[in-house]
């Protein structure tokens, strides 16, 4: 029962909006015809003035109103606007997932750099405590050698 008096006094309301719409409209009119009438009677006396023609100007710009408003009411439902409208709406939820996407993307990117950034920092590490070894390595090979050079006469052994 609440929806029917809902919906009455919603038919009712627009009704009454259409009704005074209507009379302003047809009254616009009447005032264009009236004044369209006055001039020709002083296009005919030959005394038309400059502000004839404005109050012309003037209810021709309030019909317009006034019809504009009254078409306003009748204007079908335009489908085509609508899945237009609907299809930008899908353009752009899609959009959102390919920038939501394309930032997870980046986000996976930036972490695997971050982990291969850190690998060679360690394989640099290590290579650099390889080569210290190598070269402390060498060093000691390099006076084991020279020990061994100075205590044992090598002609002695090979000309024996």
């Amino acid at each position: 029962m609440d929806s029917q008096s809902k919906s009455l006094r919603h038919f009712t309301k627009h009704v009454f909006l259409i009704g005074n719409v209507y009379l302003e409209r047809n009254k616009a009119k009447q005032d264009v015809h009236n004044q369209l009438e006055r001039m020709r009677k002083s296009i005919i006396r030959i005394n038309l003035s400059y502000s004839d023609v404005d109050r012309l100007r003037k209810k021709i710009d309030n019909l317009i109103h006034w019809e504009r408003k009254y078409a306003k009411f009748f204007k079908p439902d335009d489908t085509e606007a609508k899945g237009l409208k609907n299809e930008i709406n899908s353009l752009e939820q899609e959009l959102k997932g390919e920038r939501e996407e394309k930032m997870r993307i980046i986000s996976d990117n930036n972490d695997k750099i971050d982990e291969l950034n850190e690998s060679l920092k360690k394989l640099k590490s290590r290579m650099h405590h390889h080569l210290i070894e190598k070269s402390r390595r060498k060093q000691r090979l390099n006076a084991l050698d020279k020990k061994i050079n100075e205590k044992v006469d090598a002609n002695k052994y090979f000309h024996s």
